[in-house]
């Protein structure tokens, strides 16, 4: 991870999340050679589907330990043709795990980890922490991101929190161009499988022994891990 591979910003209270109702569509690029790079990918992974994202357009401290996420909605081809060398300046949000194991002695100080898969859009081939993904707006248009990190924890790895999950931080991760509300919480076992196909394995890991190559936005997060660990009654 080089130096400016992104921003923490640790947060003492949840994050707030003020959306407006236009549409955001980027104006810097050619939109023909933005659809010409998404069929190209969705022709190599038919995987790929063009939902719903929201653009962060900023996040401002807002005293106390807080933060105010200001949003767009948007399209995630936006994002998706940055693997074929366009930027189009969209930076949606999404959510990230710190899962704690709770158990016996052997388990203190584990947090879930997973290998992504080479078919995977972004970090291929990368270790991360468990679970990640994109916060699309909910049906009535609320930004509901703890609802987003419950359901990308049962796809992940088939578990639900064994507590509230909390809000622990923001991060910008500018390898893939994401912002991503940071949550722990803690889990009652490591998934036997990966039910999903966006992950080859799936590990239990002290943050400082997360196995290589990790993504830019792990290594990011092995500070805030360890003070996790630190924290916690099980250690």
């Amino acid at each position: 991870m080089t130096l400016d591979s992104g921003r923490l910003i640790r947060l003492r209270r949840p994050p707030v999340f003020n959306t407006v109702p236009d549409r955001w569509i980027p104006e810097s690029v050619d939109l023909d050679r933005v659809d010409d790079a998404w069929r190209s990918l969705c022709a190599e992974n038919p995987k790929y589907h063009d939902g719903e994202v929201l653009h962060v357009l900023g996040v401002v401290r807002n005293g106390h330990g807080g933060a105010t996420v200001h949003l767009a909605p948007s399209s995630y081809r936006f994002l998706a043709v940055r693997a074929r060398g366009i930027d189009t300046g969209i930076r949606p949000l999404g959510v990230k795990g710190l899962c704690l194991l709770r158990g016996d002695s052997k388990s203190a100080g584990r947090f879930l980890a997973g290998l992504r898969s080479d078919r995977s859009g972004s970090y291929p081939g990368c270790w991360e922490f468990l679970p990640g993904g994109g916060v699309p707006p909910e049906a009535d248009g609320a930004v509901r991101p703890e609802l987003v990190f419950a359901r990308e924890l049962r796809e992940e790895c088939g578990l639900d929190a064994a507590d509230e999950p909390v809000p622990m931080a923001i991060l910008r991760d500018d390898e893939v161009g994401t912002w991503e509300v940071v949550y722990r919480t803690t889990v009652d076992r490591v998934p036997t499988s990966t039910p999903g196909w966006e992950h080859d394995r799936v590990d239990a890991v002290r943050p400082r022994e997360l196995p290589d190559p990790a993504s830019a936005a792990a290594a990011m997060l092995v500070p805030l891990a360890n003070a996790i660990v630190e924290a916690s009654p099980d250690r």
